[in-house]
């Protein structure tokens, strides 16, 4: 099994020039950020928050330059914000508008899986909701142990009991290789509207099963206290003892909550001493949960799987990370010993 190699995040300054033991400085993220063009004030307030928060990651590393991408994407524009946001797109050059009218629901999304299959090569492709934030450090330091291909990461929301499950829409990550396969996929072409989550759930266990293949789902759930949980809404009370915590927060409904956010990482970022990813903590009860798919296949089809497959995945779930090998995570945390196909 993959053990983890990432060690503890010491205090980020401008002193750091070697990169920490373990970590992975060629791994690349894109992150789009689905927006709408009238959002100008937010993407200034974006900008400023992750050029911060991507100039830590890089000195974190002791890299010039973060292996984390960060874009704008946009659907075409009403023709009275076409000049302004031309003129926006030269001066930031962080603009992307996809060949689709502006839409959540409608297509969107599908537009945006191909568009990254097509013009980017990096490891990860993740979508992001433009309320809500991805501290990046964070967010790196957990894939580090993570594998290259057939990812699926994210916040779960669902669970389709025979079908699918999937990550909600504020934040998820897929791999490469999966994005590519989802582009690719005329039933996939021909299923696009919908609420865009849900759908790509469902869009992976498709080409799972058409590829004949399990996917990697990594999640974390959203019911356990701020303080335990890498994933949260919004708070007011935010502060630094929830910060070491703390991968992604949604619910960011206002330019005076995010600025907030800004001021509060930009201290957090520059002075604490010590920064760790929540999946290294021993938290008591804390469900955070490596799986592979097994839901988007028969009881048949995974036990003709079994015997080829049964050596590799179930090494998957790490005990690194406290999980016993042959023990199956389900959607609400342990269960019975039994073999993976069960």
């Amino acid at each position: 099994p993959l053990e983890s190699t990432v060690p503890l995040l010491e205090s980020i300054n401008d002193t750091v020039t070697k990169s920490p033991s373990g970590v992975d400085q060629n791994l690349t993220i894109f992150v789009g950020i689905l927006t709408t063009y009238e959002k100008i004030e937010v993407r200034e307030s974006l900008r400023e928050l992750y050029t911060h928060n991507n100039d830590a990651l890089a000195r974190y590393l002791g890299v010039k330059k973060s292996p984390v991408t960060i874009r704008f994407i946009l659907g075409l524009p009403e023709d009275e914000y076409k000049d302004e946001l031309e003129e926006e797109s030269i001066t930031y050059g962080d603009i992307v508008i996809l060949n689709i009218e502006e839409n959540m629901n409608e297509g969107k999304t599908f537009e945006y899986f191909k568009w990254f299959a097509k013009h980017r090569e990096d490891n990860y492709m993740h979508k992001l909701d433009d309320d809500t934030f991805l501290h990046l450090i964070h967010y790196y330091r957990d894939f580090q142990d993570l594998p290259r291909e057939r990812v699926y990461y994210g916040n779960c929301l669902g669970d389709r009991p025979g079908s699918y499950r999937f990550m909600g829409g504020a934040g998820y990550t897929l791999s490469r290789d999966l994005v590519i396969d989802i582009a690719e996929s005329d039933w996939v072409s021909s299923f696009i509207e919908g609420a865009e989550d849900q759908l790509v759930g469902e869009w992976i266990c498709h080409v799972a099963r058409e590829k004949k293949y399990f996917v990697h789902y990594v999640g974390f759930t959203d019911w356990k206290p701020l303080r335990q949980n890498p994933y949260h809404d919004f708070d007011k009370k935010l502060d630094f003892n929830s910060l070491v915590e703390t991968i992604m927060i949604h619910r960011i409904k206002n330019i005076e909550d995010l600025n907030a956010i800004k001021d509060v990482y930009t201290e957090y970022e520059e002075g604490l001493p010590i920064v760790r990813v929540i999946r290294n903590s021993t938290t008591e009860n804390l469900v955070t949960k490596r799986e592979i798919i097994p839901t988007c296949w028969t009881a048949l089809e995974r036990e003709n799987w079994n015997q080829s497959l049964q050596n590799t995945y179930k090494n998957w779930f790490y005990e690194a990370w406290g999980f016993k090998e042959g023990m199956w995570y389900g959607y609400y945390g342990p269960v019975e010993d039994i073999e993976i196909t069960e």
